[in-house]
Parts: structure tokens; sequence; C-alpha cells
């Protein structure tokens, strides 16, 4: 068995790349694949899918033509957003800004240009998808952020496309947003390291995965500070303000890297009293960390959560 690996940057993260039984060159096809769905997803390109469409949505919504891949990210937005009653919602991207967010981590001169009517929190059933023709109209007033999802169904749809092009399996992490699918490097499957919520402090304990997707959503991992506060980025639709769970992160195991970053922004709401009973509902596996560094799992990682508690790595 051959295993390929590349290693590099997209979407403003770590990339790493991982083809069983595949063609070299194909891994670096696939980072140009997700460069492409960087150019059609970011806020922070005026020509991008996603700000073309935040540019339009004013006073008579009008229908943009996106993408097909931008359909499917739409569609995936959607249908996260009805399945967490609206836990995870795209449309908090004015909160993000005016919290001090508005320009590029890795490129500062990189900045979102918001209109003046961009609005905050709004209902997703709203957006106009015509599939056959990828035309999309989003209600007036309505600005998206591609933010997690996006790295998450990107890894998705490049996995899938290295299986289609011949590897036998592959992996795609994205900033610890992963997908993985086909014949694993080993016979365990793919062994995948979840951190510590500051990475600083090592790994927390790793896992050993036969497919799907994991995803991390932290408190503590993107902050900045403005006028002498520290904000991060997790915004709680519900409340309009930057969410206080008590959770510092939330690890998800679910089929797809998109659905596994929606549940765990959906989870770290709810906080450690209610993020096990979220995802065991929706037929997930995961761990929450507290702020204080407890540690608790979904009934299927019960061993995992006694093994934590000891200090195991």
């Amino acid at each position: 068995m051959a295993v390929a690996e590349l290693h590099g940057r997209v979407m403003g993260c770590r990339l790493q790349l991982i083809g069983v039984d595949a063609d070299p060159r194909l891994l670096h096809r696939a980072r140009a694949r997700l460069e492409e769905l960087e150019c059609r997803w970011t806020r922070f390109s005026p020509g991008s899918d996603i700000s073309r469409l935040n540019q339009r949505a004013a006073g008579r919504p009008v229908a943009v033509t996106v993408e097909p891949d931008t359909v499917t990210l739409l569609q995936r937005m959607i249908e996260g957003w009805r399945a967490t009653d609206g836990r995870y919602n795209p449309t908090i991207l004015r909160r993000l800004v005016d919290s001090g967010y508005s320009a590029s981590r890795t490129d500062p001169s990189r900045v979102t240009a918001l209109p003046p009517w961009a609005g905050t929190e709004m209902a997703l059933d709203g957006i106009e998808v015509d599939v056959e023709r990828c035309l999309v109209t989003l209600p007036s007033g309505m600005v998206l952020d591609a933010g997690g999802i996006g790295k998450g169904l990107a890894a998705d749809l490049t996995v899938s496309w290295l299986l289609e092009a011949g590897a036998g399996g592959a992996l795609v992490s994205i900033g610890g947003d992963l997908a993985m699918a086909g014949s694993t490097p080993t016979d365990d499957g793919w062994i995948i390291d979840v951190e510590h919520p500051d990475p600083s402090d090592g790994v927390l304990c790793s896992l050993a995965v036969a497919g799907g997707g994991v995803a991390t959503s932290s408190t503590v991992s993107r902050t900045w500070s403005t006028a002498g506060s520290t904000h991060h980025h997790v915004i709680d639709p519900l409340s309009g303000g930057e969410s206080t769970t008590d959770l510092a992160a939330v690890t998800v195991l679910a089929p797809t890297a998109w659905q596994a970053e929606v549940f765990a922004t959906s989870a770290l709401l709810l906080g450690s009293d209610g993020a096990v009973d979220e995802l065991e509902r929706h037929g997930f596996d995961g761990l929450a960390v507290t702020r204080l560094g407890d540690v608790v799992c979904t009934y299927d990682l019960r061993e995992l959560d006694r093994r934590t508690e000891a200090g195991a790595r």
C-alpha cells in the first residue's frame, strides 16, 4: 500500500492531503481544486460568489448566477440551519464584522466589504435556490459567511473528487475539519489526533475512524482584541451576541465533514448541559471539553471519557 501526502495552506488554514494508492500528482490537483473553492466562497474577495450574493441582497432581491458548488453550499447551509433549530446560522456576518473580525487573519489587506443595508441573523428558509439554472436569490438584507461549513464541505467534495479520480483512499484536513473515505493507511483506520482546546497543551486523545467527517468548534482557537476586549468567532444566533457557553471546544464525528462542523457549533452553543444530548439525538459521536478542562462524551465514546480523565493521551 502506497501513501502519498501533501501539506500547505488553504482557506487561511493548514492543509493536509493524504492519498492511499494514489498518483501523487492527484494531490496537487486536489489542492488546486480547494483553492478554486476558496475563491468562490471567501468573504474577503469582492468577486467571489458569496460576496456577489451579499452585495446584491438589497431592496428588491436580485437573482445571482453562481457556480454549481456554491448551489451545493447554499443547500447545505439551509439543511444545517434547519437540523440545528437555528443554532447554526451563516447570516451572522454583520456581528462578526462589527466585533472586529473584518480582515483576513492571514492577509490583513483583504477586508470584508459589507453593504450598508447588511442585516443580522435571518431565517434561511427565505433563500431561493434554482438548482437547474444555478440562480440564488437572498432575502433583502441577508449576508452570508461560508465560514466553517465551507471548510467542511470543501473537504467532503475534494475527497469525493480524489476517489473518482482513482485514489484508493483519501483524507483532506483543512484547519482541523477532516473528511476521509476509501482505503485506510492502517488496519485500525484513519488515526485522528484531537488537540486540547489550547493546542500548546498537546493532544487530548486519538481516535481511529473508518471514514466520514470530523470537525472541532472552539471559543479559544480564533480570538482577537479590540478596544482592550478579547472576542471569539462563535456567535449565538439566538441571543445575537458572542456565545457565553461553558465549553471551550467540541469535536464531532459525523458521516460528512460539513455535518460535523455544523453540529460541533450547535453543541458548543448548548453548553455542557446540552451538548451530548444534541449529538446523540442526531446519531453523532463526539466529545466536549469545558473551560475547566473536564471532558464529556457521547455514549459510544464513554471509555474515552474515562481515559482522558485519567490523563491518557
